[in-house]
């Protein structure tokens, strides 16, 4: 009785563990989900020229954090920038401009400096919304790593001058 029960449970071991052999069909696999995705490049000497004040807002599409100052809002759109909303009468918020920092995620702000990061750099802004101007004050080159895939993964693919600013969908995986 007990050698059969032995034997039952090896049996059912082996066709448990069966799919777990290796076989040469790895082609048969689909992709793993983070295959889907694939960096957006940008060579230094370009992204350098990238980040600006727009005085036109822009529709919020995918926002990140939120960060309030005085009677400002600042929210994120991911990897683009920053909205900027004027919330003098907060029954009535007004968007009014929109801060271009390709590879965005966070800012913050100290005084007169807003503090932000540029992919994989970091930035010192003064921004004047009355006049419609911005300067960038400092820039920090190589603060951060290279923005993670939407998976975690990181991107090795990147020649020493090319930065990786965002991640989009691609859509020619079958």
């Amino acid at each position: 009785m007990k050698l059969k029960s032995i034997a039952t449970l090896l049996l059912c071991c082996c066709f448990s563990l069966q799919s777990c052999w290796l076989t040469d069909a790895e082609d048969d696999l689909p992709p793993l989900i983070q295959d889907y995705y694939e960096p957006v490049t940008m060579q230094r000497s370009d992204f350098m020229t990238t980040t600006s004040l727009q005085t036109s807002p822009e529709m919020i599409v995918n926002s990140g954090k939120i960060y309030v100052k005085d009677n400002f809002i600042f929210i994120n759109e991911r990897n683009k920038g920053f909205h900027i909303i004027d919330n003098t009468d907060p029954t009535n918020p007004q968007n009014i401009a929109f801060l271009n920092v390709l590879g965005s995620s966070d800012l913050t702000i100290k005084g007169n400096a807003i503090y932000v990061n540029n992919a994989t750099d970091l930035l010192a802004i003064s921004l004047n919304l009355q006049e419609g101007t911005m300067q960038i004050t400092k820039r920090v080159p190589n603060a951060f790593p290279q923005i993670s895939s939407p998976f975690g993964n990181e991107y090795y693919g990147v020649n020493e001058d090319e930065i990786v600013v965002d991640w989009i969908l691609n859509e020619t995986i079958n």
